[in-house]
C-alpha cells in the first residue's frame, strides 16, 4: 500500500539537501517532490478576511505578517512500505523537517 507523506522544511537548501540525501539513500526521484513555499496572490476577498484574521492574532498586523513569511519548501514523498517511511522520516529530520 502506498502513501504520501509532506514534510515542512524552514530554508528552502535544507528542503534541497533532504532531497539530495533521499535520492543519495535510494528513493526514486519519481517520488521525491520539491515545492517552494510562494506568497499567494492577493485578491480582494482574501485581503477583507485576512485584514480581519490579522486584527484578532496576538501582537496585531505585525506578527500576523511576520507568521506568514515562509521562505522554505515542502517535501513530498511516495512511499511504498513502513520500513521506508522510518527510513525517510530519518533523513528528513536531519535537516529540520515538520510536519506539514
Amino acid at each position: 500500500m502506498s502513501r504520501t507523506i509532506h514534510r515542512n522544511f524552514p530554508e528552502l537548501t535544507d528542503a534541497e539537501s533532504a532531497r539530495s540525501a533521499l535520492l543519495a539513500s535510494g528513493f526514486p526521484q519519481s517520488c521525491i517532490k520539491l515545492t517552494k513555499h510562494t506568497p499567494l496572490p492577493a485578491s480582494v476577498p482574501t485581503s477583507t478576511v485576512g485584514n480581519i484574521l490579522d486584527a484578532l492574532t496576538p501582537g496585531g498586523a505585525a506578527a500576523a505578517a511576520q507568521a506568514r513569511q515562509r521562505s522554505g519548501a515542502m517535501l513530498t514523498l511516495d512511499l511504498y512500505d513502513e520500513d521506508e517511511q522510518e527510513k525517510a522520516e530519518a533523513i528528513m529530520a536531519g535537516f529540520g523537517a515538520r510536519a506539514a
